[in-house]
């Protein structure tokens, strides 16, 4: 392998190392994300089990009153 086959590799080598670091830094983001999303759809399914269970005591209430 001449000095010239050798800096292409390391060229390539190079280049392979910087995609890599881009696609660890977008997957580190993309987790993050993924785990607002799912706290924000916990947070939307407590608020939507409160509203359930008024609802049901509502109904409940109203059932009493007949």
């Amino acid at each position: 392998m001449d000095i010239e086959e050798f800096n292409k590799l390391e060229e390539k080598v190079r280049n392979l190392v910087g995609v890599l670091k881009h696609l660890k830094d977008e997957n580190k983001k993309l987790k993050i994300e993924m785990s607002d999303y799912k706290k924000g759809a916990s947070e939307l399914d407590k608020e939507r089990n409160e509203v359930k269970l008024k609802v049901k005591s509502l109904i409940e209430l109203i059932e009493s009153i007949e």
